[in-house]
């Protein structure tokens, strides 16, 4: 056999994808005569589909043997010190910003973690989660960016979004203050204000606090934060390991714990 410049597994993939083509057009032309009663045919495709059939059969212990050969190959490989660096190339290939080091990574809003032992990739948003068995580098990126690609490419409607933490930040800044009204400057704590917005608890499966986050994330990058008569703060956390860690489009990171509403023009 002359060199092919094929890895020995796919030199056998290629020779069995050829020999059951031949297989199925026998068992084609076996079936057409048997219906038509052609006799002369019958004994020439039965013994053409044969000999393949015995080819097929007496290679195929040392086929699987390469196969199993090869599995075992990449199995070693995603234990090896080289697929992280593997994983990191091919997500870069498709504009997936990794961070973190294996088996677990985040590219906000969503967390990636391998597990070879069990044999699959978790790809989750909060407690929501899907899983797949590929673990090929490309193939993997490939699966991740358009999960990835379809929640950063969505609009963002910042209104829409301010006015539900209006709604929230004077509901929590009365009962926290026991006033009538709103005192408007007063920080809410940010983890109180996802609460009240996900009170059911199938609000919080379709809207986890890592995409709360993420939408926090988009509003910062704004220069000035604003609805209608309102303008909005986003308090840094005095606590560097407390506090809710926003990544920007451009991976910079800053933490903050509250919110301050003003009204009009108060910055009391």
């Amino acid at each position: 056999m002359e060199p092919t410049g094929k890895s020995p597994d796919q030199v056998v993939i290629t020779e069995v994808n050829s020999t059951l083509k031949r297989l199925l057009k026998h068992w084609g032309n076996v079936k057409k005569a048997q219906q038509h009663w052609d006799f002369k045919s019958s004994d020439q495709v039965l013994a053409a589909f044969t000999e393949d059939l015995d080819h097929l059969s007496q290679s195929w212990p040392e086929s699987c043997q390469t196969l199993q050969t090869a599995i075992a190959e990449d199995q070693a490989f995603v234990q090896s010190a080289a697929y992280p660096a593997a994983i990191a190339a091919a997500f870069a290939a498709v504009e997936v910003p990794l961070q973190g080091e294996f088996p677990t990574y985040e590219f906000p809003p969503f967390k990636l973690t391998f597990a070879p032992e069990s044999g699959v990739v978790r790809l989750s948003i909060g407690r929501q989660s899907q899983q797949t068995r590929l673990f090929a580098p490309e193939v993997l990126a490939a699966w991740v960016a358009v999960q990835y690609k379809r929640v950063v490419n969505s609009s963002f409607n910042a209104d829409r979004f301010c006015r539900d933490l209006l709604s929230a930040y004077e509901i929590i800044n009365r009962l926290a203050l026991k006033q009538p009204d709103v005192t408007w400057g007063h920080p809410v704590p940010l983890k109180e204000i996802y609460k009240l917005l996900t009170l059911k608890q199938s609000t919080r499966q379709d809207y986890p606090e890592s995409l709360f986050v993420y939408d926090l994330a988009r509003l910062k990058e704004q220069f000035d934060i604003s609805y209608n008569q309102y303008r909005f703060e986003l308090v840094p956390s005095r606590n560097a390991a407390k506090g809710l860690l926003l990544r920007n489009s451009k991976g910079q990171e800053s933490r903050v714990d509250a919110l301050i509403i003003y009204a009009n023009d108060d910055t009391d």
